[in-house]
């Protein structure tokens, strides 16, 4: 029997627990594997120090935020079954990652001061975060944390140089 070495592979992430009765699990992976993880057709899972082949089922990934998903393996169909495989690492061959060399807009606003269209220099960006897919920027504004969402509808110009963001703000989203 062959087995997979490890060199070959890079790990993702884990298991962090079933969901349901059916022996689905949530996978939970670093967000830089998320195009990866979009185009497996298989993952390793190490079970007793070796790499194990398992196929997800068509239609058998569900995204719950930009570091989780919701898994259903072949063969995988009770919750007993699920349960063993809980707590393992998660590895694609290195050939199969996804190189994405375009780190997206918003994980690069993080200390960029955001500025309003109407009202002006808002504040500087402490956090960005993905909540499946919709993007919510924290600015410390008037002493207070605010959250805006982001989206490129919104967006009016970004000056890397000057490290800020024009946003044309919805109206009644920060109070005067």
């Amino acid at each position: 029997m062959e087995t997979i070495p490890k060199t070959d592979c890079q790990n993702i992430g884990f298991f962090r627990k079933t969901h349901g009765i059916r022996g689905e699990l949530i996978l939970e992976f670093e967000p830089r594997f998320e195009l990866s993880v979009e185009d497996a057709s298989r993952f390793f899972i190490e079970l007793d120090g070796l790499l194990v082949p398992f196929f997800i089922e068509e239609n058998g990934l569900r995204f719950k935020s930009g570091n989780t998903a919701i898994v259903t393996l072949k063969w995988v169909d009770t919750e007993k079954y699920a349960k063993r495989l809980t707590g393992s690492s998660v590895y694609l061959f290195k050939t199969d990652i996804v190189d994405d060399d375009a780190e997206p807009l918003e994980s690069q606003l993080i200390n960029y001061l955001l500025i309003d269209v109407t009202r002006g220099e808002i504040g500087i960006i402490s956090r960005v975060d993905d909540f499946a897919g919709n993007v919510v920027i924290t600015v410390n504004y008037r002493g207070r944390e605010i959250l805006i969402p982001y989206n490129d509808n919104l967006l009016q110009e970004v000056d890397e140089f000057r490290k800020t963001i024009k946003l044309k703000l919805p109206d009644g989203l920060i109070e005067i």
